[in-house]
């Protein structure tokens, strides 16, 4: 495997990372997929593999796999993705986030990547936008092949209460309540609140 370092030429941030990223296949005529290991988290040895098995021959434009919750040592109840919506996302995110991404990078780029500068909440906002094309083929391993180390860094963009996750969390809600209904819109709050410990306007 050869490994390639590149500077963030993006905003600073986890979003204009992975953006730098994105530009640079797509300048080189990648034509593939593109999955995404975030600094606090772990792929199984066979998530790729179980990724481009579930693919279904390159016709999927997204695949996802199940993300563990380990806390503390402590592994989380949690079931494999089997389904998603995009109100899934406007109201909380029910197992997609940076880790088990595995996308085409065509399909990345039809809705621009990330959102340059977001703090935080990058995995939601992309999911509500690629959610929002209408012709989306998804599909799923049904299977856990990574593992979100939840708190393991002080730092953590996911951190409750932090500024980083209340900024991201403001410029979720500008970006797409138009597209949440009074009862998504009470549990984007309700979620913000239990979860993260942040009151929303």
């Amino acid at each position: 495997m050869n490994a390639v370092i590149i500077r963030n030429l993006r905003s600073p941030g986890a979003a204009g990372t992975w953006n730098t990223g994105l530009q640079y296949l797509f300048q080189r005529n990648f034509d593939g997929y593109v999955a995404i290991l975030d600094d606090d988290d772990e792929w199984d040895t066979d998530h790729l593999l179980q990724c481009e098995m579930a693919c279904q021959g390159g016709e999927a434009e997204v695949v996802l796999s199940g993300l563990r919750l380990v806390k503390d040592g402590v592994e989380l109840p949690r079931e494999p993705l089997s389904s998603v919506c995009r109100d899934d996302f406007l109201a909380g995110n029910p197992g997609w986030q940076g880790s088990n991404t595995f996308a085409k990078l065509h399909t990345l780029m039809r809705v621009n990547g990330f959102t340059d500068g977001m703090p935080s909440t990058n995995d939601r906002d992309l999911a509500v936008r690629l959610l929002s094309l209408p012709d989306l083929k998804v599909a799923f391993t049904h299977r856990m092949t990574s593992t979100w180390h939840i708190d393991s860094q002080e730092d953590a963009l996911s951190s409750p209460g932090s500024s980083q996750k209340r900024d991201g969390l403001t410029q979720f809600l500008s970006m797409h309540g138009h597209l949440m209904t009074p009862e998504i819109l009470a549990n984007f709050k309700s979620r913000s609140r239990n979860i993260f410990g942040i009151e929303m306007p």
